[in-house]
């Protein structure tokens, strides 16, 4: 009796824990897409496929309401807070750049000068790491709770785009190389010393290049695209020598000119089959790596960055813009038949979503009667300067202005035994009585006061003592920085940019499916931060360091 009683507790006990390692996914699968607002999950979908974005809203649950909660709203922020589960305030990446007071330079964000690239062709003296993201990310803590078995590999574009989401820990993070003549995937000695053969047999195998042999012509007939402007405005840039922003385009012929400076495979970034050739990539990593077949859960990160490089080109009204969406959505579904025969179709746990969105452009804007415009940021370095000369002597007062902060010379103001507080106060009340400026808030202000809701709020979260300017600007709503000087008028700007609190750019995507996940979706509004949290409680593993966000509960009910 005594011997039932025990093996029946110690069945009591061991048995969760059983079945809680049986449910883990063989696989998560975290996606971002660049420059993706949440409406164009709605805006395209009657074009969709069945099984790429579609499957996912179908098959899984939909978080209509993901907003954004900080400024900046940027690549590297972005990326870098979906996996942390923190602000900018906390993990330091405050920006794609950002002015350092030590150097008296401008670095970006996964610059290191420690690391050299690997697999260039091109002697460097330069690399890239995420030593300056400041917390661990998701990606870090299932390393460590596997004591390092489980893999990690991120794959993107952009080399922000692979570095950041695999955090500090990461087997590889692998971005496309444009400089490169054959348009390789490369990485930094801060993973390895020479590339694993599977990744140079992709390089060798020219996919850049047969990839740019072809034209680009809209996947739809061109008349169809009821869901954007003409092909021809006046809001787009036109490339590669054409005289106008219009289909197609014959990157053959465009080649030559792109080659003369250099920038032969940038062109891939400015096309649909750069999100392809990612995909062709992410499918190799997890074949080659074994992802999800390693007795522990693996995790592969993928960063589409083609609609960022189309929206900052032709705007997201454009017809590039609504195509490169249509194609993703053909390539997403190309990955999930990957996974489904690779992994199983309920192995592997995959979530969706977006670093940022974009405002629309801003002569489209004012064309159709709507609020927008733009701020002439060296003008107003100039008038800065003028009004702390008249007020305290002349004197070299701004080290750097890039638009959204102002960085004051605190030798300067120390020199002539000023209150570094009361010159901020004194930038801060001129800024906010320019036409265009909504807010303006001190690093003072930023440090001593709390912001409880709204816009000042979520530029306290994007603050960090060690790295923000002494003054941190709002523009009004659709209203853009302009440093430019050539660029006199709002009817010059092309093209779409990001970057604020606003709606237009904090609205995003976010998708759940997959393992566990529960059909259905919710209105209710959450965050981009409780991504690396709700990933935490499926994997029952510890939180990231700096993690701020709250387990999205509709994925657990």
């Amino acid at each position: 009796m005594i011997r039932i009683i025990v093996i029946t507790v110690l069945f009591l006990f061991i048995t969760p824990v059983l079945i809680s390692q049986t449910d883990q996914p063989k696989l998560v699968v975290g996606i971002v897409v660049d420059q993706m607002r949440s409406d164009h999950l709605y805006k395209y979908q009657d074009r969709f496929s069945n099984g790429g974005f579609k499957r996912l809203i179908r098959e899984g649950y939909n978080f209509k309401n993901t907003l954004y909660n900080y400024i900046p709203t940027y690549t590297a922020p972005g990326h870098a807070s979906i996996y942390s589960g923190a602000t900018p305030s906390t993990h330091g990446i405050i920006g794609n750049t950002w002015y350092q007071r030590s150097t008296k330079q401008v670095v970006t964000n996964i610059g290191d000068t420690n690391e050299l690239i690997v697999g260039t062709e091109e002697v460097n003296s330069y690399g890239a790491s995420p030593r300056n993201l400041l917390s661990s990310t998701i990606t870090d803590q299932l390393r460590m709770v596997t004591q390092f078995k489980s893999k990690v590999i991120s794959v993107s574009i952009k080399d922000r785009g692979a570095i950041l989401p695999g955090g500090h820990t990461a087997n590889a993070a692998y971005w496309h190389d444009w400089k490169s003549s054959p348009g390789y995937f490369i990485s930094s000695s801060y993973y390895m010393e020479e590339l694993p053969k599977w990744v140079s047999n992709f390089n060798k195998s020219g996919k850049s290049d047969s990839y740019l042999k072809d034209s680009w012509s809209t996947l739809y007939p061109i008349d169809s695209y009821e869901a954007s402007a003409a092909d021809d405005n006046n809001y787009e840039r036109a490339i590669g020598g054409k005289t106008s922003p219009t289909f197609p385009y014959d990157y053959e012929s465009m080649r030559a000119r792109y080659k003369e400076i250099g920038a032969e495979f940038q062109l891939i970034w400015v096309s649909p089959a750069g999100n392809s050739l990612l995909t062709d990539f992410a499918i190799e990593a997890i074949k080659n790596e074994k992802l999800g077949s390693n007795g522990v859960t693996d995790f592969i990160n993928i960063s589409y960055s083609v609609p960022d490089i189309i929206g900052h080109t032709f705007g997201p009204q454009s017809v590039e813009f609504e195509d490169v969406i249509l194609r993703l959505d053909r390539d997403i579904e190309n990955l999930l038949n990957s996974l489904d025969a690779t992994i199983g179709n309920k192995n592997y746990l995959l979530f969706l979503t977006s670093d940022h969105g974009s405002v629309p452009v801003t002569a489209y804007l004012r064309d159709n009667k709507l609020p927008g415009g733009i701020a002439q940021i060296p003008q107003y370095q100039v008038n800065l300067t003028n009004h702390l000369n008249s007020k305290y002597g002349s004197g070299d007062w701004i080290e750097y202005f890039d638009g959204e902060s102002v960085y004051l010379n605190h030798e300067l103001i120390k020199q002539k035994k000023l209150s570094l507080s009361v010159v901020q106060r004194v930038v801060a009340d001129y800024l906010i009585t320019l036409d265009e400026i909504t807010a303006a808030l001190t690093a003072s202000d930023l440090q001593t006061q709390s912001y409880s809701h709204g816009i000042n709020q979520k530029l306290q979260k994007g603050y960090h003592s060690k790295r923000s300017g002494d003054v941190l600007i709002i523009l009004k709503p659709a209203y853009v920085p302009n440093l430019n000087p050539k660029i006199a008028s709002f009817q010059q700007m092309k093209g779409t940019t990001h970057g604020s609190g606003y709606a237009y750019d904090s609205h995003v995507p976010m998708l759940w499916f997959g393992n566990s996940i529960p059909n259905g979706e919710s209105v209710r509004k959450v965050s981009v931060i409780d991504i690396a949290p709700s990933l935490s409680m499926f994997l029952n593993i510890p939180l990231p360091s700096g993690s701020e966000g709250e387990p999205l509960i509709e994925l657990f009910d």
